[in-house]
Formats: structure tokens, C-alpha cells, sequence
């Protein structure tokens, strides 16, 4: 199975057979993983995610936070745009220099005090990537093989050192940082709509071509609705929400699309909403970790990598876990 390494500011294939982004690449199970960083690391480490919507830099924000707090004398690199640009911009990674996805680094990443330095190229001879990872157990789903039952920035932090303990003990959910100008004008916006009263957050719309439009099951979040019925709500979505049941439940809300926020900005006010109720989505997985209550419908039959402790999911067979 493909395991995508970085040498030299070059992405090479330390793996014999298999698919690109199969997993489990090199087959690092739990019970057998060595540490790649020892306990006193005091050096650098370079960092590089393979994907880059709001989603997959969301679901590994809360991970060099995690790092600093077990390894304190740690210095942090992350890859610049520029980086990225010239290192997968292939066919094969579907990226490209026009992609606005880039931009999501500076959305889900920026301000991070834990982060050290954006890198570029011939600084690291060697780069650590999201494919150095170490799975409890591993499932069939279709022709893919993968991890089910924990989230993947989990499986990073043990591939890297972390033992079962400090996986519970140590906080690795999403976690953005915000300037004291973006607080500021965010909680304006907010009070500005709501004053101090309870919101909550509403995302109907998908960035996959496949999923967008209104699901036809999203009434399996109806019963999570009812929780918070009347409370007035912010909002995107790709269908008119008043004339449905979601109008119903919620006929206070504030459209995003109408009031000229950046998706950074929509976060924050997500990060701060007492509820999101929402399709699985990449804004909604940066938005999450904050103690905001969430509740996700999943398009997929089971959990994924993707999923995010403390959070309510709901499939489209009915099958719900808070995981």
C-alpha cells in the first residue's frame, strides 16, 4: 500500500503496492509502534498534511497544541502555501496553483501560537507528513482499507509518541485561534443579531459535487432541532430553510451569504453558537472542539477518520453515535 514520504522537498513511495491514500500504508498497529519522537525531543519537526479543504486542516488543528504540552521544548514547522504549491501540484493530488483550498491554511491554521514557522522549500531535508500514523484496528469499506474507530489525529500523536494515557488525557480536538481584533468584531456581529441571548448554528450545503442540495434523510436531525426549537440560529445552507420543517424549528436566523463574513469569521461564530446542527462538512469539523453541542449527519455508513470525540453523529440507515 502507497505511503507517501518527503525527501528533499520531494514526495516519494515508500510502499510496494496498493492505491494512492490507501490505508493503513506501512501497517503501524498500535501494539507494535515505536515512538518516532523520543520523550526529550527538543528538535524540530516539520509537519505536512496531503489534503487541504477546511475539513482536513480542521480535524488536525487541536494536534500541535497536543504536541507542545507532551513535548514542550518541541519547535513547529508547517508548510507554506508556496510550499504546497510546488511540492503536489500534480494531477494526481488534484491541486493546483488556482485552488482556493490553499487559502484554508491560513483559515484553520493562522494565529497559531503553537506553530513555530511556515517553511519553505530546502529548509527540511525530511518532512513528516498525516500518513505517520499507528491504528488500533482496521475495517473493509468497498475496496478501501481503513481505521473506523478512532479520530486520525489520534492515530498521528500515538505514530509520533503518545501512549494510550496521554491520548485521554491530552486534548486534541480542532482548536483555531483568533486575534483580539477578530473577537472583538465577531462578538459584535453576534450581538448585533442574537444580544446575549442563546444561537445556534445551521449548515445545509457540501462542498462534494455529489452531496450537494438538500439530503433527503436531514429529518434524522430533527429530534436534535427539538432540543433547541425557538433559539435564534445563523445559517448557511443551499436550499431556502423557511418554507421547510428547519423554518419551523428555527424562524429566527441570520443568513451567512447575507451578511459578508469570511469563512474564518463564520468559524469563530460557529466555535462560540451553544449548537450546530449540520451535514458532515469541513467547516463544521473546523468549528468543532470548542464545547459548542454538535450535531453531524454523515453521508457515509460508518464512522471515519474524519470524526471528532464528544460529537453526535447521525447515518442515513438511523444509526446514531456520539463518539
Amino acid at each position: 500500500m502507497h505511503q507517501w514520504i518527503i525527501r528533499e522537498d520531494k514526495i516519494y513511495n515508500a510502499s510496494t503496492d496498493g492505491r494512492v491514500l490507501d490505508v493503513p500504508y506501512l501497517g503501524v498497529k498500535a501494539t507494535e509502534n515505536t515512538p518516532i519522537l523520543p520523550e526529550d525531543y527538543d528538535g524540530w519537526f516539520p509537519f505536512m498534511r496531503f489534503c487541504y479543504s477546511l475539513g482536513d486542516l480542521g480535524i488536525l488543528s487541536g494536534l500541535f497544541e497536543a504536541l507542545k504540552k507532551k513535548y514542550p521544548k518541541l519547535k513547529i514547522a508547517v508548510p507554506s502555501v508556496e510550499y504546497v504549491e510546488n511540492t503536489i501540484n500534480t494531477e494526481v493530488w488534484g491541486y493546483d496553483k488556482n485552488n482556493p483550498a490553499l487559502n484554508n491554511i491560513e483559515a484553520v491554521w493562522g494565529n497559531n501560537p503553537y506553530i513555530d514557522k511556515f517553511f519553505k522549500e530546502g529548509e527540511f531535508s525530511s518532512v513528516f507528513t498525516d500518513h505517520d500514523r499507528s491504528y488500533t484496528s482496521l475495517i473493509h469499506d468497498g475496496d478501501m482499507i481503513r481505521s473506523c474507530d478512532e479520530p486520525l489525529v489520534e492515530q498521528i500523536l500515538r505514530r509520533l509518541g503518545f501512549t494510550e494515557d496521554d491520548l485521554q488525557t491530552i486534548d486534541s480536538k480542532p482548536k483555531l485561534y483568533f486575534t483580539p481584533d477578530e473577537i472583538a468584531r465577531n462578538t459584535k456581529t453576534i450581538q448585533s443579531k442574537v444580544q446575549e441571548r442563546d444561537y445556534g448554528c445551521l449548515l445545509f450545503a457540501s462542498r462534494l459535487e455529489w452531496a450537494k442540495g438538500r439530503w433527503e434523510k436531514d429529518h434524522l436531525l430533527y429530534e436534535a432541532a427539538e432540543k433547541f426549537k425557538g433559539l435564534p440560529v445563523f445559517y448557511f445552507s443551499e436550499f431556502d430553510i423557511k418554507e421547510t420543517k428547519w423554518g419551523e424549528y428555527f424562524p429566527e436566523s441570520y443568513n451567512f451569504a447575507d451578511m459578508g463574513v469570511s469563512i474564518r469569521d463564520q468559524i469563530y461564530i460557529k466555535r462560540q453558537a451553544k449548537f450546530n446542527i449540520s451535514y458532515q462538512a469541513g467547516i463544521t469539523d473546523a468549528s468543532n472542539g470548542s464545547g459548542s453541542e454538535m450535531h453531524i449527519l454523515c453521508p457515509y455508513p460508518t464512522i471515519r477518520e474524519n470524526c471528532i470525540r464528544g460529537t453526535h453523529y447521525y447515518y442515513l440507515n438511523g444509526d446514531k453515535k456520539k463518539f
